[in-house]
């Protein structure tokens, strides 16, 4: 059995979460609760996209929250992008849809927030989808999540994401118990500001990751001036996911993860990556 729930609204401040608590016409549906029967978070649907009313670079994510999250919080990449006029733009994303076993507590309370990062872009809005289900997805019984996201100023340097919108410092210490990185959700955009063609990856390291390094093509992206006073095409992505990774940590010690920039160099860009922990 399943059950689906909804919440949107917008992020108008960088580094701010900012509770999603409307569905559209109903714009006081009240708290979101754990449907009774449901054991797990099963499915998250989200997607999020600026407003493009400033010539700068952004990413998002949303943290769920609240008493109903069993295991404490937990965080998404949802999407990153970036515009380098701020005279025009026009774009979609759609939802990106990730599978996960998330622990609930029957009867209590959901609490889903959304974070734009980076540099002000004006607004961004988000959508966000949750599936209840009485049994988890098949594999783990159990997902826990670090996200964190950062600037890429300089092609073929290696930067750290150390930051996690309001956190400034969150924990990169890989839970206890849990063996491997199953999926992977990344998001990178930028703003577009210099002429050329970049590619973007993620590496993995760090003491918790078992056989050395490993590196995750995320995308691709290019771009060209435009005449004077025309508008230009923003750049905007919605996280991607990557399954079954089966990237081996041990847990308890400390993982790093860094963001990449490769080709030539077009611009800020924003990048936000999610580890998802399996048992």
């Amino acid at each position: 059995m399943k059950q689906h729930r909804l919440r949107e609204g917008e992020a108008t401040t960088v580094d701010t979460k900012v509770q999603l608590t409307t569905a559209g016409s109903d714009t006081a549906p009240g708290p979101l609760m754990v449907p009774q029967g449901m054991k797990f978070i099963t499915k998250i649907r989200a997607s999020a996209i600026q407003n493009m009313a400033a010539a700068t670079s952004f990413s998002a994510f949303i943290r769920l929250e609240g008493a109903g999250i069993a295991n404490g919080p937990q965080t998404f990449a949802v999407a990153a992008g970036g515009n380098n006029v701020a005279t025009g733009g026009n774009s979609v994303n759609s939802t990106s849809t990730v599978k996960v076993n998330i622990p609930v507590s029957e009867g209590n309370e959901v609490q889903i927030f959304g974070e734009m990062c980076g540099t002000d872009i004006g607004q961004t809005g988000f959508l966000v989808g949750l599936e209840f289900s009485d049994t988890p997805n098949e594999g783990s019984d159990e997902h826990k999540t670090i996200t964190v996201e950062g600037d890429l100023t300089a092609v073929d340097t290696r930067t750290g994401l150390l930051t996690q919108g309001s956190i400034t410092s969150p924990s990169m210490i890989v839970p206890v118990g849990f063996t491997k990185i199953e999926k992977l959700l990344v998001a990178c955009g930028a703003e577009g500001l210099a002429n050329g063609n970049s590619s973007y990856f993620v590496r993995l390291g760090g003491s918790s990751v078992q056989g050395g390094e490993q590196l995750i093509p995320i995308s691709t992206s290019g771009t060209i001036g435009v005449q004077a006073g025309s508008d230009s095409a923003p750049q905007s992505m919605v996280a991607i996911a990557f399954e079954d990774l089966e990237i081996l940590v041990q847990g308890g010690d400390t993982i790093s993860i860094w963001g990449e920039m490769a080709g030539t160099d077009t611009g800020t860009a924003r990048m936000v990556v999610t580890a998802v922990f399996a048992k």
